[in-house]
């Protein structure tokens, strides 16, 4: 018998990705040149900028790397979306509409949400999923957080497989290209002492133990890049205390970041009161959820109509904000200023998918404080300026709230998950290099995004 010695592949040629312009590393620091390398696993192995390599302040780069210029263009980190309901996209227009008895407020939107919830079989999940993730792509969203709550069949019969639905999400995410964080949401009633509704009936599960059998095998799916699992309380309203104890206690002992819809609207605080006696973060807190020995595992999302005391409870949460989303449904306003000056970090969320941009959301987050205030330049950070810190909610702050803290960034040991924007296109024709940023995240919207990667594969 011969012996054969085997040959390995060549290793593929590390690429060094450069435009005029850029953000990069953990403290996001906006450079000329920027220069960016990533080895075949599309890793970023090295980020540096033509000023310091030509003053040799740079590491050496990778011998026989592919060089793409990307020219006139702003080279950032992937957007993090921290929160969707993709499903809801099928409603996009069509609650607008006054009827004669239509009290037109935040209830009577979830009667026509509920409507469509219900019409949706396996593959309109998949198709209206898709659909959504698709168009968050297209607008540099690279990873997205779904609270997703269609469990069951209509009538809350479980499909063959309990994970039927979810498996459809996974499968738009995974065709789209985009990375998905499942947040799996247990709901158990319709309010304190009430049933679930007839419209709730799919989203219910039961008793805790059925959710968490559920979570186990979706678990069993995560493949930590492209996909994975956290839990989501609906909120206090759908959740007694004692299931919140005892999905926090799961999500402890297995890692799981947590998310739940919080102080949302005044009735639910009102509702929360009267069961519990307390506020929904106080009794967030008082579940476990809110673990200050886990700092950033949990996260509210909206956290409009809360107390002092409630505040200081999030420093050791996330915040995410749906700026558009409670604009149209008339919830209120994030006091994002006030998050941020105790050090609670802000993520932003697409939620209802009426819009999707965030570039469109961080914009909003400044501007629905401007009105609050009657001042401007509300969300500046120590170095005064508005557009960095907004686009930091807009990255590193998703990451941070969907426990993957290595995206949002450009910086050696994150995948490239990265988009540019086109400095001539005609939302910022005319801007001067150090006002780019701050007119696209305070004057602009996606639109000038013209590519998009996820994991160093151009998707766009």
């Amino acid at each position: 018998m011969t012996e054969q010695t085997a040959t390995s592949a060549p290793a593929s040629p590390a690429r060094i990705y450069t435009a005029a312009y850029g953000v990069l590393g953990p403290a996001q620091r906006w450079v000329e040149r920027p220069i960016v390398e990533v080895d075949a696993r599309g890793v970023i192995t090295r980020v540096s900028s033509a000023e310091a390599e030509l003053s040799g302040a740079a590491g050496a780069g990778a011998e026989g790397a592919i060089v793409h210029e990307f020219g006139d263009s702003v080279l950032l980190p992937g957007l993090v979306n921290a929160h969707s309901h993709a499903f809801q996209r099928r409603i996009r227009g069509a609650t607008h509409t006054r009827g004669a008895s239509d009290p037109s407020d935040f209830w009577s939107w979830r009667a026509a949400m509920y409507e469509a919830a219900s019409a949706l079989d396996p593959e309109g999940v998949y198709e209206v999923t898709k659909q959504c993730f698709a168009e968050m792509l297209a607008t540099g969203i690279t990873c997205v957080g779904e609270f997703h709550y269609l469990h069951h069949q209509p009538d809350g019969r479980p499909y063959e497989d309990r994970n039927e639905l979810s498996r459809q999400v996974i499968r738009a995410a995974r065709e789209v290209g985009l990375r998905l964080v499942l947040l799996e949401v247990y709901y158990a009633r319709a309010g304190a002492g009430r049933p679930p509704l007839a419209e709730q009936r799919r989203f219910v599960d039961g008793a805790p133990a059925a959710f968490l059998e559920r979570v186990d095998a979706l678990r069993g799916l995560a493949d930590g890049d492209a996909l994975s699992v956290g839990l989501a309380p609906h909120s206090v309203r759908a959740v007694p205390e004692p299931a919140l104890r005892e999905l926090a206690a799961y999500a402890r002992e297995h890692g799981l970041v947590m998310h739940a819809h919080v102080s949302e609207q005044p009735r639910e605080n009102e509702e929360c009161a009267a069961e519990h006696g307390c506020t929904p973060t106080e009794l967030l807190a008082r579940a476990g959820c809110i673990d200050p020995a886990r700092p950033g595992s949990f996260t509210a999302v909206h956290a409009i109509h809360v107390s002092a005391r409630d505040r200081e409870l999030l420093r050791a949460a996330n915040v995410c904000a749906c700026p558009t989303t409670e604009a149209d449904l008339g919830d209120g306003i994030v006091l994002a200023s006030e998050y941020l000056s105790r050090g609670t970090h802000v993520a932003l969320g697409s939620d209802s998918n009426s819009v999707i941009d965030l570039i469109q959301e961080a914009r909003l987050l400044e501007m629905h404080e401007r009105l609050r205030a009657r001042a401007r330049l509300r969300l500046a950070g120590p170095d005064g300026q508005v557009g960095s810190r907004l686009l930091a909610a807009a990255t590193r702050g998703g990451a941070r709230a969907l426990g993957r803290p290595a995206l949002g960034q450009l910086a050696p040991g994150s995948p490239f998950d990265a988009l540019t924007v086109h400095t001539r296109h005609r939302a910022l024709a005319g801007v001067d290099g150090p006002n780019l940023l701050d007119a696209l995240m305070l004057a602009g919207t996606a639109a000038p995004v013209d590519r998009v990667f996820v994991g160093g594969v151009r998707r766009r």
